[in-house]
């Protein structure tokens, strides 16, 4: 199978390499894996520039309309020109992006998955570029309020109780985007279970989840679990935090968990 691999926030694509390197090594040689880099520079993820060189990269560092819009034409078009892929691999925000380009495709039922199989890795919860931004209220001493709609329209301020809330305001804080962000900025809601009563959203492939039990996205992983394809969910939790486990038990079990999911999408092709 030929992989797409996208990397994670303040990372690149030799540090991903890097990341997944036992899985692959674990792997049949058949499988080919190629690597998208993102293209805004950013801070190192926490603790990688004391062991890997830049650049530091991403996708988007703030979930702006435009970023996100722009990250999408980029996968997409890389799709085009090197494609097509089998499956794809996505850790962090490589596979909240991944599955955020695959569920919009998936609203229109008239179009194929990109994907035949997707594996998330420490994931954090997709964007959604057709839902309405939420608006950023942040007073003098940087308080923050999301609004669901520009305050002129009377917009109210979004219950931190909301699974939508509460997804956006974990991101912003545990990342430190809270700092970059400026008042009246428009940032996009995320897809959630939860969100959206009586509609169907999933990609419609097979998905295997690999979380970490000491993640602080733990829970934006599992959820994003719930958003996978009618054809099969795995989830695997491994005992770590935002990472790759490397141990040689973890290297295993992941290594299974992904090798018995490709061999059932073979089956069924």
């Amino acid at each position: 199978m030929r992989f797409l691999c996208l990397h994670g926030l303040g990372t690149n694509p030799q540090i991903l390499e890097a990341q997944i390197g036992l899985l692959r090594a674990q792997l049949p040689g058949t499988h080919e894996f190629v690597y998208l880099a993102g293209e805004v520079e950013c801070d190192a993820a926490h603790g990688v520039s004391n062991i890997y060189p830049g650049p530091y990269l991403c996708y988007y560092d703030l979930p702006t309309v435009d970023q996100v819009a722009d990250a999408h034409d980029l996968v997409l078009s890389f799709i085009e020109d090197e494609g097509p892929f089998d499956g794809v691999i996505g850790f962090s925000q490589g596979a909240a992006l991944a599955s955020s380009v695959m569920l919009r495709r998936a609203k229109d039922l008239s179009l194929e998955p990109l994907f035949q199989i997707a594996i998330f890795i420490c994931a954090s919860l997709p964007f959604d570029l057709d839902a309405t931004p939420v608006v950023v209220q942040k007073s003098p001493n940087g308080r923050l309020k999301f609004l669901d709609a520009p305050v002129m329209d009377g917009g109210r301020e979004i219950s931190q109780s909301s699974a939508g809330a509460q997804s956006i305001i974990q991101e912003f804080h545990s990342l430190g985007y809270s700092g970059l962000l400026e008042d009246g900025m428009h940032v996009l809601r995320r897809f959630h279970p939860k969100m959206r009563p009586g509609i169907n959203f999933n990609m419609g492939v097979p998905t295997v989840n690999i979380v970490g039990k000491k993640d602080g996205y733990l829970q934006q992983g599992l959820s994003l679990a719930e958003l996978g394809g009618s054809r099969g969910t795995v989830t695997l939790e491994h005992g770590a935090g935002h990472e790759v486990p490397r141990d040689s038990l973890s290297t295993r079990k992941m290594t299974r968990v992904v090798q018995d999911a490709v061999e059932k999408v073979r089956f069924q092709c």
